[in-house]
Formats: C-alpha cells, structure tokens, sequence
C-alpha cells in the first residue's frame, strides 16, 4: 500500500499546487494533467481497471491432462504517474494491485535531446520488442496478446538509447537489460542485448487514414547456463497453461523478430512473426547444439462504425482510440469486430515442449475514449492432447 499511498499524496500535492499558482493549467484529458505555461512542467495521473470473466470447456481427451474452471479476475489494477520536468527529463512510475499484490510495473528516468543518440532511457521499462507487446494492454485488439507473445518481454531492469528520423518515419532502439521477474532488484550474470528497427514507409491522415508500419527486433539473451523454461496458455490468462518446455541448462538464446501493420481506414491488418535459436548448454542431454522454436499470428479487423485503429508515431505503437461519437452523447460509441489466428510450436528434434492454434474472434465496443468492454471467443487445438473451446469479456476503464 505504500505505493498507493504516495501517489494519492502526489496527486492531493499537484492538484493543490496546481491550484495555488496561476502558472499551472490542470484539466482532463484522460487523464489528469497539471502543465505549467512554459510547458517545462508537465505531470499526468492515471490507471486502469480491467474486469475479467471466462467460461472454459475441454474436450475429454485434454481433460485428462489438464483442471479447466471457469473462473473471473482483476487482469490489471493499476495507478501510475509520469510526465516531465525542466522540459528534458522524462519519468514514469506505474504500480500493479491485480491479484492482490502490489507490482512495480514501470520505474524509468529519461534524458531526452541527447546529441547523436537522441534519449536515454534507465530503469524498468519494456524492452524495444515487438508492435503488440510494445502496445499497450489497453489498446490491443484481444484481450490477451497472441501466442508470439510467449517470445515477448515484459519489464527488464536496463538502460535503452533510441532516436527518431525524417519526420519520426525511421526509428530506433538499442538497450542492455537485466531480466525483472517481478521481484523489482536483480543479482545474477544473466542479461539481454535488444534492439528494434521500425519504418513508417506510409502515414497519411489528412484524406482518409492510411499506415504501413514495417519493424524488425533482434534479441542477444545470455543465460550462463541456468534453468530456462517456457509455460504457455492460449490467448485467456485464466485458462490452463498447456505447453511446458524446461532446459536444466540453457547457455543462451537469440530471437529474429518481424513486424507488419497495415491500416486503410476502418480496416486493418497486423502480423507478426518470430524465430528463437535455443542453444543448451555443452554438459545439456540434449542430441543437437541449437533448436528452433517459432510463433506467428495474423490479425484482421474492422471497424462497423467508420473508425480506424489509432497508430502513435512517437510510440512506434498503437494508441488510444477515439469514438466519432462517445456512447450516450448522441451515438454508440465505436464497435469493431476481429478474428485472429496464431502458432506457436516448441517441437524441434528432442525438444518437446508441444504445439498450439488458437483462432479467436472479438468484439470491441468503445464506449467512449476511457471505456471498453471486450468479448472473445477462443478456439484452442493443442496438438496432440486436445481442444478447448473459451468465451471471456472484459470490462475496463482506462485514463
């Protein structure tokens, strides 16, 4: 709770301040946002509630192997501060209280204008890895990310440099990075070398919306031979993990990461593709030196109501959408529809950590820029074991 603490005082204290002195703005923008008139000052205030329930059913062959309940959670509670202070230096704090624990999520200072290098970046933060990964949970299209997700990073304790070029259409990222594991410290000789190189060869918004968005992520990660593992559920956080790959000794791994996004108004397609090269250890059982694990997945959506998904060329990523006409104030809202399919397979050889497809379809009902409530169906083919058949909703508030 201490986490909470501080920023309910921090917010009491900016309001306060804000209000004391006449060089301060504070309004909503979803979010609350405290700007001084230089615009040297900026602090915003925000969080998310996300509300999740699922109905799961498993055929009798994946019965035997697997517990399916259906079940409901808070996928995410959080409360976050960020902005900006003396025009260059960028912060952000951000805490998770999903499952009843209180979670760092983000804890970053950035130096930005840097000659040459253009940011620096330090902290806990997302490694530069991947379009849907990098967007946030509160803007991807499905509830959950797809199964390439498994290969994606979360936080990593790290420093990153990055820069953008010709108008923000090529951009870069390069950082060292420790692994987090949600315990907010790390001691060990583990680390990870990223990097991400992302192209905007088209962005027009003026008559009509169109983006490409072309990306590649390469991903250097040392483990020194130390226990590695994979554990993998279809796209619903509630359901079973079916896929389980364990290397006692793992000496190191190295992922090539491709990434497309195309948007033509209300239509959009997004893809991802990844390959990793697992390299156990000299002293492994293992029959081969090397072993190749992949992911994809394709995702096509439309929006019925004329909308179009949001792309952010600051982010490199997708960002918040607005309705044409917010639920309640003249319209409905925005309502799209999606289908996703994606694979993972951690076959290869000796190596057996299984293979899944998932085709999901969503709903996505925008009632305004702040609210979203989601349905998707998912339909999981475990190779092998079995199939299961998931329905979950989610209901969220974002600012």
């Amino acid at each position: 709770m201490k986490q909470f603490l501080l920023i309910a005082f921090l917010s009491a204290f900016v309001v306060a301040a804000a209000q004391d002195k006449n060089s301060f703005a504070t309004y909503w923008d979803n979010g609350l946002k405290v700007v001084s008139a230089d615009k040297d000052f900026k602090i915003k205030l925000g969080g998310r509630i996300q509300y999740d329930v699922m109905f799961i059913s498993q055929d009798d062959s994946l019965d035997k192997y697997f517990d399916a309940k259906d079940g409901a959670e808070f996928r995410r509670i959080r409360l976050y501060s960020s902005g900006t202070i003396y025009k260059n230096i960028t912060f952000k704090f951000q805490v998770d209280f999903a499952g009843n624990k209180v979670l760092l999520k983000d804890g970053f200072i950035q130096l930005d204008k840097i000659p040459v290098a253009g940011k620096l970046r330090v902290g806990l933060f997302k490694e530069p890895y991947g379009l849907e990964m990098l967007t946030s949970s509160n803007f991807i299209t499905m509830m959950e990310r797809p199964l390439t997700n498994q290969f994606d990073f979360d936080r990593s304790f790290g420093f990153m440099i990055f820069n953008q070029h010709f108008q923000k259409r090529l951009s870069w990222f390069a950082g060292y990075f420790y692994p987090d594991n949600n315990l907010a410290k790390f001691v060990g000789s583990q680390y990870n070398l990223t990097f991400r190189l992302a192209g905007l060869p088209v962005y027009e918004t003026e008559s009509g919306y169109r983006v490409l968005h072309l990306g590649i992520g390469y991903s250097y990660q040392f483990y020194n031979n130390k226990q590695f593992s994979f554990r993998t559920r279809p796209e619903a956080h509630l359901a079973p993990k079916y896929l389980s790959l364990k290397i006692d000794e793992l000496n190191r791994l190295n992922e090539v990461k491709g990434e497309f996004a195309l948007v033509l108004d209300e239509f959009s397609l997004e893809s991802e593709y990844t390959l990793a090269v697992l390299n156990p250890s000299s002293a492994s059982p293992y029959s081969k030196d090397s072993y190749l694990p992949d992911a994809f997945f394709v995702t096509f959506s439309w929006f019925v109501t004329g909308e179009h998904k949001n792309y952010n060329p600051s982010k490199t990523a997708f960002d918040r959408l607005k309705p044409k006409k917010n639920f309640g104030k003249g319209g409905a809202g925005a309502i799209e529809l999606a289908i996703r399919y994606s694979s993972i397979n951690l076959n290869d050889a000796d190596l057996t950590g299984g293979q899944m497809s998932n085709w999901t379809a969503g709903l996505n009902w925008y009632l305004n820029p702040a609210t979203k409530f989601a349905f998707n169906y998912i339909y999981s083919d475990v190779g092998g074991l079995g199939k299961s058949n998931i329905f979950q909703m989610r209901f969220q508030i974002t600012f």
